[in-house]
């Protein structure tokens, strides 16, 4: 699998035959995809490519931003780059901040989007998620790294402390500065008022369970595009809600339809 340069420091990688997908992943530590593809979203990629007969285009978000970027700046270069590689809408899936970047673009740009998939994601997140996550970032970036309370913020369980061990023993480098740059777009980010804006049939997944975007987030999300499911999986977390089993025909059903 490998990737390409896009307008304003974007990145792709494409992998898969049939319609276009494309994916806005949630945060990461950030790569350009240019310069290589990390093998978790190579194995992601393929595995919804394969799942859903797509051509699966992966879309990271630059690895440095200017300072003070927005969530509508993010969506306008989104658009921009989906305007040139494609030529109409396609449809989009964006997971968690990713998934903010998606509905932003729904909004800003509707000619872009044929139908939308947000993923633990909604019209803004819960104060008391952001608001950690934030501090989680801001500790990173003093060298202050604290897997336990991050592992605590996605998920719970027995899955916790494969999440704690991941980011405990995982890569150690410093964080992209545009991962940091989406958590701090995100903290004054809301579109509630804005929803009515979203034209494209839409799938909500949203987990009941979830730390960072509180279940009656996601419920007043989905109520408020005209055209909009919600498939709430009500013991889903952050995390988990994306592996439950229902999730995966869901979004087959819904790309078909």
């Amino acid at each position: 699998m490998r990737g390409e340069r896009l307008n304003d420091g974007l990145s792709v990688a494409a992998v898969g035959q049939g319609e276009p997908l494309v994916t806005l992943p949630g945060l990461g530590t950030g790569a350009d995809l240019s310069v290589k593809v990390p093998s978790t979203t190579a194995f992601f990629a393929n595995i919804l490519a394969a799942g859903y007969k797509r051509r699966v285009h992966v879309i990271n978000r630059p690895v440095t931003v200017p300072a003070n970027t927005t969530l509508p700046d993010l969506a306008g270069w989104h658009a921009e780059a989906l305007r040139g590689r494609f030529n109409g809408p396609v449809d989009v899936m964006g997971t968690s901040g990713g998934g903010a970047t998606a509905l932003q673009l729904a909004i800003d740009h509707p000619d872009v989007v044929r139908r939308l998939i947000l993923c633990t994601i909604a019209s803004r997140p819960g104060d008391h998620g952001r608001e950690r996550l934030l501090n989680l970032i801001r500790a990173e970036q003093r060298g202050r790294r604290d897997p336990w309370a991050a592992s605590g913020l996605v998920t719970r369980g027995p899955l916790r402390l494969l999440t704690f061990a991941a980011y405990a023993f995982g890569a150690r480098g410093k964080r992209a500065q545009g991962e940091t740059s989406l958590v701090e777009a995100i903290q004054d980010w809301d579109v509630t008022d804005r929803l009515g804006e979203v034209s494209a049939p839409t799938l909500l997944i949203a987990g009941g369970r979830d730390e960072i975007i509180p279940a009656e987030f996601a419920r007043a999300t989905a109520a408020g595009i005209a055209q909009a499911q919600l498939l709430m999986i009500e013991r889903g977390d952050h995390v988990t809600t994306m592996f439950d089993r229902r999730v995966s025909p869901a979004i087959r059903e819904f790309l078909n339809g």
